[in-house]
């Protein structure tokens, strides 16, 4: 016996993709295919996860229950037949809007962020895709939603951490200040400059850095493969450093240097070091610890905002990449001025 799809205001029921395969009769040559080709990906998850991460293995899962729930609901007359079928494109079609209506949701609360249902859509054609190509179907990928940055805060936000990081590096002379002061006015100056994603600013290494003299003026960055471009070639990017930025990562690389001198064994070749009094002091940074230091910084910031009496909604946020997101996304609405 077949089940109907429910919007989430009909039931708090939340079932899993295994559970949305059965939405339909056993029978549905379609979910059959389906279910074959999902047991490829999960072999290969097991054995190859840089092939199929578990991320990707996850979102196809959740593609597959969708379609499960979408097919009793009306695709076509014969998107249950075969695999062929229900990746058709009117069967396509149907589903997307369903999906973007909020009909296959199985979470209790309906988001009604627009930014969150693009990025949903580009994950359903992505991998109705990959299910295509791995059946060896002919596929007439639909035409994706725009790539957009959800709202954040004003970038005037940075300043504030920036300012927090001055006013907390001006304790000291600069004889006395701690290495790990010295590399977090480095590392925000990069952030700023560049932009980085945790894991980019995590494998910097000293030689990605351009100097005129001893000072750093351009640094090679390279970008990470995010969501559809996972397997293409990272990309590096050449990218000049402001003035203030390249005079704080000399101060760095003269405390790296000492840094390393106390290391035994080979000298690392990353730009971005633990400092004192990490235990691991000389060793490359991970990007947990850098996440971890820029949340004790933007705390340290909402702790003084609080004092301020700052509304909620304008407080720093804790996030590394909300942050990023938020100076991106300023960047990117100043070039496009005219």
């Amino acid at each position: 016996m077949s089940s109907t799809a429910r919007h989430t205001s009909d039931s708090d029921d939340r079932p899993t993709p295994a559970a949305a395969l059965s939405a339909v009769p056993a029978h549905a040559k379609a979910l059959r295919d389906l279910e074959r080709i999902l047991d490829v990906f999960r072999t290969v998850n097991r054995k190859a996860k840089d092939v199929v991460s578990d991320s990707r293995l996850q979102q196809l899962e959740w593609v597959a229950g969708e379609l499960a729930l979408a097919l009793p609901l009306g695709l076509t007359e014969s998107a249950g037949d075969s695999l062929a079928e229900l990746l058709s494109p009117d069967a396509v079609h149907a589903y997307l809007l369903y999906g973007r209506g909020g009909y296959l949701r199985t979470a209790p609360i309906v988001a009604t962020d627009m930014t969150s249902a693009d990025t949903s859509e580009r994950i359903r054609i992505f991998c109705l895709t990959i299910i295509a190509e791995q059946a060896r179907i002919a596929f007439s990928a639909p035409d994706l939603p725009p790539w957009g940055l959800r709202p954040t805060v004003s970038p005037r936000k940075a300043d504030l951490i920036t300012g927090h990081l001055e006013k907390h590096a001006a304790q000291w002379t600069e004889v006395d200040r701690p290495d790990s002061v010295v590399r977090g006015l480095a590392m925000w100056g990069v952030m700023r400059d560049t932009l980085p994603r945790l894991g980019e600013l995590e494998s910097m290494l000293v030689e990605d850095m351009v100097l005129e003299g001893k000072t750093p003026v351009a640094l090679t960055i390279v970008r990470q493969p995010q969501g559809g471009l996972r397997g293409k070639m990272p990309e590096p990017e050449l990218l000049t450093l402001t003035g203030d930025t390249g005079r704080r990562i000399s101060d760095w690389l003269e405390r790296r240097t000492l840094l390393m001198n106390r290391l035994e064994g080979g000298a690392p070749r990353h730009l971005w070091l633990s400092a004192p009094p990490n235990p691991d002091a000389g060793v490359p940074i991970l990007r947990r610890g850098i996440s971890k230091w820029y949340k004790k910084t933007a705390d340290a910031v909402q702790k003084q905002q609080d004092k301020d009496k700052v509304p909620e909604e304008d407080l720093v946020p804790t996030r590394w990449e909300t942050m990023r997101r938020t100076l991106l996304a300023h960047r990117q609405a100043t070039a496009d001025r005219p």
